[in-house]
């Protein structure tokens, strides 16, 4: 299943908007977010500070782009691991896995939520629900799938989705606890021992 966001762009337009996001992380990872300016980006990426701001209107936006770039290929990477598995249950297990570990290892995430939580939290809090309802329309879809194979407890599939979702947000901003995101053994167990029960018919 493919989910897009927006309307495709150019591949003209695409190729020069992937290039200011590639430019914009990589800052991002070197600088941090807030030393990096729009002017270092557009430097960064051979481009005039008009052209990019014709793209992005502020920082902030472009800073979401980035984030929400990555939510994609992480989801592409994760639909992947799904299709491999055996039912339903066992792909949205792998899912849950696959998520905790890919936010955890994201060098983007882990720099600004070590170098500087202040200006990173917000967005990953109070402007999150962009990013969790585009997760939750994916996480759902396959939930049902699921219940029509027989293979997921019968319950609402936008509640199962945001409960999976909170714990995978939760998981991805407290690194620290009994259950490690860092350790992928911590998190299979977890899954396998505590979510499969709840989700198995």
């Amino acid at each position: 299943m493919n989910i897009e966001l927006q309307v495709p762009l150019s591949v003209e337009d695409d190729a020069s908007k992937q290039e200011i996001l590639d430019c914009a992380r990589d800052l991002y990872i070197e600088y941090g977010l807030r030393r990096t300016t729009m002017e270092d980006v557009a430097k960064r990426a051979g481009i005039g500070r008009a052209t990019l701001y014709r793209r992005f209107s502020d920082k902030e936006q472009l800073f979401q782009a980035v984030i929400m770039r990555d939510v994609q290929r992480d989801l592409t990477q994760i639909q992947a691991a799904i299709a491999r598995q055996k039912t339903f249950l066992d792909g949205l297990i792998e899912a849950f896995v696959m998520a905790v570990r890919l936010l955890h290892n994201n060098p983007l995430l882990s720099r600004l939520l070590t170098t500087e939580p202040d200006t990173v939290l917000p967005f990953l809090t109070t402007g999150f629900q962009h990013v969790m309802a585009y997760c939750r329309v994916f996480i759902s879809t396959q939930i049902v799938r699921g219940q029509q194979a027989g293979h997921i407890k019968s319950l609402s599939s936008d509640v199962m989705s945001e409960m999976l979702l909170r714990m995978i947000h939760s998981l991805m901003l407290t690194r620290v606890g009994v259950i490690n995101p860092g350790d992928e053994a911590s998190i299979r167990s977890f899954a396998q021992d505590y979510l499969r029960p709840l989700l198995a018919p």
